[in-house]
């Protein structure tokens, strides 16, 4: 070290990653569908790549022998699934400016509210303010039925998209309306209000009168299940008390799950499996990369001897061959990386694909995957992370399959959590309903059965399966 210019050297040690080293990563965290979009993108940007299952096939031609016959018109559609998904503005003349061309649409506007709703609202005959504000209540609606958005923020909205005033007040009237709609519950803010413009839609009975005390005025209460403080409280009998309990479990918590209010949810529902592995009572038979096997060339025009040519039109054939080459490669990586560590896992699982129960599942983590095929964790993460796999039982996602391993036994035996959340759900499944069984009486159970588990670890498992403490779960 320079003491007198405060100059100073030091040694450090850095990894870095090659720019094929990341795109790699990249491909493999893609699923099976993003890296299909991979292909294609990579297919139209690079013209030195081409797909060899596609190759030297036949332009089709129609009966006249025509290779190319669409019109205009045919080509706008081609985009499309139906006539019907073809937006307004595609079919207008773009060249005539008429005075209707920017006029809004309530389909255009509101593509996933339910044409019932619509219909209802068109039924109250609203002046016009109050439609599009009604219309506005709607287009907030989640999946469930509930209103996601407070009426303060749709006012300031539409105060500003308006450049008009428009307050609070007015829109609690307007969503008080839509509040009458069916099905009973829709658009409510939270499940208390839910459940309380259902009740109140009923012939207001005793035990109807109880249940809207017990949402509106008690619900902590009896969320918690404090029944006989609620019988205190609102002078009722334990018989009334079950009744009431049992009106407001028969209401529907979920109004809006009848409607088509949430197209993105729909597409949310379906999942792409990325393996498929076979399997009989001998357990896996056979693995496999679920999806299309891309087969993937360079373009014989590109395919040419460069070394005696250095222009500029050398230069970008060499550029984009050499490109293709890569991604070629990268892909063939890809799959072998991926077929490689899902047969490391089915092996360390075969246990799993001949039951196909949870409590098959064997202790395994990325380290022991790493060690059996020799890639980095971060490897096993990324090609592992948001994938699934076909079964003849089902799609299940590969992260199910990873679990640590606990020592439950006696002899420091290492089990799966999926084994011990397993013998817990059948625990509380079979527990006397009138006298669940605590904490510590399922420690005490668990332990007869060979499981030297701590109570607070069996609090973590009961939780993360979704089952309340003792006094939630009487009946």
């Amino acid at each position: 070290m320079d003491s007198k210019n405060g100059i100073s050297q030091e040694q450090q040690l850095r990894l870095k990653l090659n720019p094929r080293q990341m795109r790699l990563g990249r491909l493999l965290e893609m699923s099976g569908p993003e890296f299909d979009e991979e292909v294609r993108r990579n297919l139209d940007e690079n013209p030195a790549l081409e797909s060899l299952d596609t190759a030297g096939a036949d332009i089709p031609r129609d009966d006249a022998g025509d290779p190319f016959t669409e019109t205009s018109d045919d080509l706008l559609r081609a985009d499309y699934a139906t006539d019907d998904d073809v937006p307004t503005y595609r079919t207008r003349d773009t060249q005539a400016f008429t005075a209707d061309f920017f006029t809004p649409e309530i389909a255009d506007q509101l593509p996933e509210a339910d044409d019932s709703l619509l219909a209802q609202l068109e039924d109250r005959h609203l002046d016009e303010l109050d439609h599009e504000i009604a219309l506005q209540i709607i287009g907030n609606l989640d999946s469930n039925g509930y209103l996601r958005r407070t009426p303060w923020r749709i006012a300031r909205d539409m105060s500003i998209e308006k450049g008009i005033r428009i307050e609070t007040p007015r829109v609690d009237r307007v969503l008080e309306t839509v509040q009458t709609f069916d099905p009973a519950g829709i658009a409510a803010t939270d499940l208390r209000e839910c459940l309380a413009i259902q009740l109140e839609r009923m012939p207001h009975t005793r035990i109807v009168e109880l249940a809207i005390d017990m949402v509106l005025e008690y619900f902590v209460l009896f969320s918690n299940k404090r029944y006989e403080r609620l019988g205190v409280l609102l002078r009722a009998s334990k018989d009334e008390i079950r009744k009431a309990v049992a009106l407001i479990r028969s209401l529907n918590p979920k109004p809006g799950a009848v409607l088509a209010t949430s197209a993105i949810d729909d597409h949310a529902a379906y999942i792409t499996p990325d393996f498929i592995v076979d399997s009989d009572s001998d357990g896996p038979t056979a693995i496999s990369l679920a999806g299309a096997a891309h087969r993937l060339g360079i373009d014989p025009a590109f395919d040419v001897d460069l070394r005696s040519s250095s222009d500029g039109a050398a230069a970008f054939i060499r550029s984009r061959r050499d490109e293709a080459a890569d991604f070629i490669d990268l892909a063939e990586t890809r799959r072998r990386t991926l077929l490689s560590i899902i047969t490391a896992i089915v092996r360390r699982q075969a246990a799993f694909f001949t039951t196909y129960e949870r409590a098959a599942i064997r202790p395994m983590v990325l380290r022991d995957v790493a060690a059996d095929t020799g890639f980095d964790q971060s490897v096993i993460s990324r090609a592992t992370t948001g994938k699934y796999i076909l079964t003849p039982r089902g799609i299940f996602p590969v992260k199910m399959l990873f679990s640590e391993g606990i020592a439950a036994g006696y002899d420091g035996e290492q089990v799966s959590s999926h084994a011990v959340a397993e013998e817990l759900r059948k625990l509380i499944a079979g527990e006397d309903p009138e006298a669940p069984l605590t904490d510590e009486q399922l420690t005490a159970e668990l332990m007869t059965r060979g499981y030297n588990i701590a109570r607070r670890t069996i609090a973590k498992y009961r939780e993360r399966l979704g089952f309340p403490v003792a006094r939630l779960r009487k009946k």
